[in-house]
């Protein structure tokens, strides 16, 4: 049971993460108008220093 809820948890906070990556993206380009391609670099760069 405990490892049901550990894959549980774990997956609902990746689709958390994914879903706020998302609205990010909406928010951004129904304000502005125009995609931004920086975002993604911008992610990536805090994974990193998350991870390191």
């Amino acid at each position: 049971m405990s490892y049901f809820l550990e894959t549980l948890v774990s997956g609902l906070f990746a689709g958390v993460m994914y879903s706020l990556v998302a609205i990010g993206f909406v928010l951004i380009y129904k304000a502005s108008g125009v995609f931004n391609f920086a975002q993604g670099a911008m992610l990536l760069f805090a994974a990193l220093t998350f991870v390191t």
